[in-house]
């Protein structure tokens, strides 16, 4: 008796190798769509790849049922653009600016260093004016 089937039918009668295995013969892989192994050990992993058609999304049953053979380009939405936060370059300003939002500074911080770190968490772009 094999490895396999002794974890799986601990009393299989039929002595065998591994590579002669019906159990292990009769796993199914989903990566490779291939019999003989499991998933979890397929010796072709894919890579995973964004669909680039929109006919990717459609189960390839209903491609060939429909007769669709069109290639339609998927339009990626683009990050929007951080908002601008424009502010006077003077302290009394910036402080106004950061109480407001109930910003404290941590200690070590100066008032520029805290509004530039809310900015970048904030996904916005700091500009300093006149």
């Amino acid at each position: 008796m094999c490895t396999i089937c002794n974890k799986v039918i601990p009393d299989f009668g039929v002595k065998h190798t591994e590579s002669l295995c019906p159990v292990g013969n009769s796993r199914y892989c989903s990566n490779c769509a291939k019999y003989g192994h499991i998933t979890k050990r397929c010796p072709a992993k894919p890579t995973f790849q964004e669909p680039t058609y929109l006919e990717q999304l459609i189960p390839p049953s209903e491609l060939k049922e429909f007769n669709i053979t069109s290639k339609t380009l998927i339009k990626c939405k683009a990050e929007e653009p951080p908002q601008l936060i424009e502010i006077k370059d003077d302290d009394k300003v910036i402080m106004s600016y950061l109480s407001a939002r109930s910003i404290r500074i941590k200690k070590g911080f100066t008032k520029r260093n805290t509004i530039e770190e809310y900015a970048k968490l904030n996904n916005k772009r700091l500009v300093y004016i006149g």
